[in-house]
C-alpha cells in the first residue's frame, strides 16, 4: 500500500459472532447470513468464502450481480437473491444456480413460464410495505405454486421493520409474527423453512423473549450482527466488531492561535496547536457531515476532527497528545494500545446508523484479512 489507510477485517470475530448466535438456537435452524452491500463493507467475496469454509449453507445478497460475482470467484454455497428480477435476470439466476426470492406475481409467472427446475423462496409483506405478496393473497399464491412441479419451495419469509422491540409483548414484532403465523399454517406442508428474524429479532430471542417470538423455530437472517454490532442497544451480549478502519498520519503541522484549518476555515485554533493530516476523506466513506463533530483515536488517545473533511484528507487536533513513530489513527475498532472506539459512535455524530457507517467504507480502502 502506498497510502497507509486500510480496513482490517478480523475473520475470527465473525466466526465468534456466528457461534454466539447459533449457540442460542437449535442445530437445524435455517441460517442465512447476509453478505449484500459488499458484506456490509467487510468485503463480500472474502467473507462469503470464509462462511462457506465454516460450513454455512446459505448466504443472502440483494442484487443478482452480487450473486454472480460470488459464483465467478468460486463460492458454491446456496445464494439467495432478495431484490427481485425480470425474465433476463431469472434466466441468469437459474444458469448460475442462484436461488430467487419471489415477491411479486410477475416474478412468479416468469419462473413458471421458463419451466426450469428451480428452488425458490416466497416473501410476504406483513407491514414493511416494501417487497412481498399481500397477506390476503396467501391462498392464491399457494394454489399457483402447487400447480408447478418444476418449482421447489425451500422457504417462506417476511421482513421485520422494528425488530428491536421484540421483547415487548405488545410490540410491532409480535404483531408481525402473529400475522406471519397464519401464512406458516397455510404453507407448512410445502416449505420447511420459515425465516423471519433479522439481527434485532435474533438478539431479542437470545435475550429471552417469550411468547410467539420464542414459540417457533424461526429461521435467521443476521446482517449487522455477524459483523459485531447489535441493533438492540445495551444487549450485554459479547458480539465483537470485525472491522477496524485505520490510517497513519501523513504529517504534523504547528499552527498559531487564530489560524484556520481546511476549506472555509470552519475551525480556527483557540491556541497554538498541533494538527495531524490524515490520508482519508469523504471519497473513502468518512462523511463530510462529521467535520468538526467527532473524535477518533490517535495513538490510542481521543483526538478531535477539526476543519472540513476533504475528498482525500482530514485533520485532527492532536495538541498535547503523545506522538509515536507511526502515529496510528483508528476511526473505529481497536488500537494497538488496546483502546477501542465504536462505529456506533460515529453513526451518532453523523446523525445516521451503524449500517451506513460500515457500508460507506469505500472501494479504494484496501481490506486486509486476518484470523
Amino acid at each position: 500500500m502506498f497510502r497507509q489507510t486500510w480496513a482490517e477485517i478480523n475473520l475470527s470475530n465473525i466466526e465468534h459472532n456466528i457461534k454466539l448466535i447459533l449457540n442460542h438456537f437449535p442445530k437445524d435452524t435455517f441460517f442465512c447470513p447476509m453478505v449484500k452491500a459488499n458484506a456490509y463493507g467487510h468485503g463480500d467475496v472474502k467473507v462469503a468464502q470464509f462462511l462457506e469454509m465454516l460450513g454455512v449453507r446459505h448466504i443472502g445478497v440483494c442484487l443478482i450481480e452480487e450473486g454472480l460475482l460470488l459464483r465467478q470467484l468460486g463460492v458454491s454455497t446456496d445464494i439467495l437473491v432478495f431484490r427481485g428480477f425480470d425474465s433476463r435476470g431469472a434466466r441468469k439466476m437459474i444458469e448460475s444456480k442462484l436461488t430467487p426470492v419471489v415477491s411479486t406475481w410477475e416474478q412468479l409467472e416468469t419462473l413458471i413460464f421458463l419451466k426450469e427446475k428451480t428452488k425458490i423462496h416466497i416473501k410476504f409483506d406483513t407491514g414493511m410495505n416494501r417487497l412481498g405478496f399481500e397477506v390476503a393473497e396467501v391462498g392464491e399464491v399457494l394454489s399457483r405454486f402447487k400447480a408447478q412441479s418444476h418449482l421447489e419451495l425451500e422457504g417462506v419469509l417476511t421482513h421485520l421493520y422494528q425488530s428491536d422491540d421484540g421483547l415487548n409483548p405488545n410490540g410491532e414484532t409480535v404483531e408481525q409474527l402473529s400475522c406471519f403465523l397464519n401464512i406458516l399454517e397455510v404453507f407448512k406442508s410445502y416449505a420447511k423453512n420459515f425465516h423471519v428474524l433479522n439481527s434485532g429479532g435474533i438478539v431479542c430471542k437470545m435475550l429471552g423473549a417469550s411468547g410467539i417470538l420464542n414459540q417457533y423455530d424461526w429461521g435467521l437472517r443476521p446482517g449487522l450482527l455477524i459483523y459485531g454490532y447489535s441493533p438492540v442497544l445495551e444487549s450485554g451480549l459479547d458480539f465483537k466488531p470485525a472491522m477496524t478502519l485505520q490510517s497513519r498520519t501523513n504529517l504534523i503541522r504547528n499552527i498559531k492561535k487564530g489560524e484556520g484549518v481546511s476549506y472555509g476555515h470552519t475551525w480556527k485554533a483557540p491556541k497554538d496547536s498541533k494538527i495531524a493530516v490524515v490520508p482519508i476523506g469523504y471519497a473513502d466513506g468518512w462523511h463530510r457531515i462529521l467535520s468538526n463533530k467527532t473524535q477518533v483515536l490517535w495513538n490510542g488517545q481521543k483526538a478531535s476532527l477539526v476543519g472540513n473533511i476533504c475528498m482525500d484528507y482530514l485533520m485532527l487536533d492532536v495538541t498535547g497528545l503523545t506522538e509515536e513513530k507511526e502515529n496510528e489513527v483508528i476511526f473505529f475498532g481497536q488500537s494497538k494500545m488496546g483502546t477501542e472506539i465504536s462505529a456506533a459512535n460515529s453513526a451518532v455524530d453523523a446523525q445516521t446508523i451503524t449500517w451506513e457507517v460500515l457500508t460507506s467504507v469505500g472501494e479504494r480502502v484496501p481490506r486486509l484479512y486476518r484470523k
